[in-house]
């Protein structure tokens, strides 16, 4: 074994040019496989954020447009599912806000403070002002700020298409990273939305939150057992957005595919290169098994030169990758300056990913380790 690593040693120091293409050739091709994967990894989490993120994953409705007993079902549902990482009786309204000569339609939403938190981290989505404490307090988007000039402090009127009105003080403006929602969404205390459309203490709907967003539709359908009610409908967001779920999935898999062929162009051009090296090197080979190197052996050295060419390229591939990362970052950004996608490094994905190249790269030695393990000294000898 030692003889074959340092016979393989000399063989990738005699053809310099060939192993610096050779570690090129595989540092470009598990860069792009390994950045692939984040950029389709950190696409995958930004579509989730702005659509799931910005939306219950699973929500229970009343066939007949409002829920009574929505504390039992909210702690019905959190006792009985351990998955469910938080639960909101919501109440949802249309309105329209006057000022001046201005009426902006809006979508009028009543949460509990801490449930509205606990859903959508809209205390982390405040950019100016606070999240409401108490009623007769408001929470608006980014864009409806913009749209109407409001400031922090200003009070607001709200009018429904029956024409009752309720006042409210603005003490906060959220980012939510969608337009729509920052542009329609008025967020308010529970109580003031059901003041204003008379509703008692019901809910339109229980708003959930998952620990795993990518399987809602699980949860959904274990939400629907554990009711057990024909009075109340559940859905997910998958079912709201079946065309851009299956695209995910369908993305998902065009990636993997990518992934493979990019590792399979790499694995060829080292099994190419290798198999020119062994008739490179058939008399050095014949010579060396003339002395008393055996067939394995001498099969071993290529082994050894596609490891350590595994090695180094894989060891090139990664810094690589981090430069690309750091290049994406910087200039394919929004017009707010920030990256379109947030690639998250997933350490885990890295290496295995990592370890993988490796090994199909030390694979791809086994056709020209079994032409230098057949090769005959007698016959190189003879044949020069």
């Amino acid at each position: 074994m030692f003889i074959s690593s340092k016979v393989a040693l000399q063989f990738l120091k005699h053809s310099k040019l060939q192993t610096f293409v050779i570690i090129l050739g595989i540092a470009v091709g598990v860069s792009v496989q390994i950045f692939i994967g984040l950029l389709s990894s950190g696409l995958e989490n930004t579509i989730l954020n702005k659509i799931a993120g910005n939306s219950a994953q699973v929500t229970v409705y009343s066939n007949n447009g409002s829920i009574e007993n929505w504390s039992d079902i909210k702690n019905k549902i959190v006792k009985e599912d351990k998955n469910v990482k938080a639960t909101a009786p919501v109440v949802d309204s249309q309105a329209f806000i006057k000022l001046k000569d201005t009426n902006q339609p809006v979508q009028i939403r009543g949460f509990m403070p801490e449930d509205v938190n606990s859903l959508y981290n809209i205390k982390g989505s405040i950019y100016e002002g606070k999240m409401y404490e108490n009623s007769g307090q408001v929470i608006i988007g980014k864009d409806l700020k913009k749209k109407l000039d409001l400031k922090l402090g200003d009070n607001i009127d709200l009018f429904t298409m029956g024409g009752k009105k309720l006042t409210l003080n603005i003490v906060g403006f959220f980012d939510l990273g969608a337009a729509k929602v920052n542009g329609a969404w008025v967020i308010t205390d529970l109580s003031d939305v059901q003041n204003l459309i008379d509703f008692g203490n019901k809910a339109t709907s229980i708003e959930i939150a998952v620990k795993d967003i990518y399987n809602a539709d699980l949860e959904g359908k274990k939400v629907t057992k554990i009711l057990s009610d024909n009075s109340l409908n559940v859905q997910n967001w998958k079912d709201q957005n079946k065309f851009l779920a299956s695209g995910m999935v369908g993305e998902k898999i065009c990636t993997i595919i990518i992934q493979f062929f990019v590792l399979l162009a790499a694995v060829l051009s080292i099994i190419s290169i290798l198999g020119i090296s062994v008739v490179q090197k058939y008399k050095q080979i014949g010579i060396l098994k003339a002395m008393g190197i055996k067939d394995g052996s001498a099969a071993f050295i290529f082994f050894v030169q596609a490891f350590i060419l595994g090695v180094l390229g894989t060891a090139l591939g990664l810094l690589f990758t981090w430069l690309y990362i750091k290049g994406f970052n910087r200039y394919i950004v929004n017009s707010e300056g920030l990256p379109l996608v947030n690639i998250v490094v997933n350490h885990k994905f890295i290496l295995a990913s990592s370890i993988i190249d490796i090994a199909a790269s030390t694979f791809a030695a086994l056709f020209p380790a079994f032409k230098s393990f057949r090769l005959n000294p007698v016959e190189v000898i003879k044949n020069g």
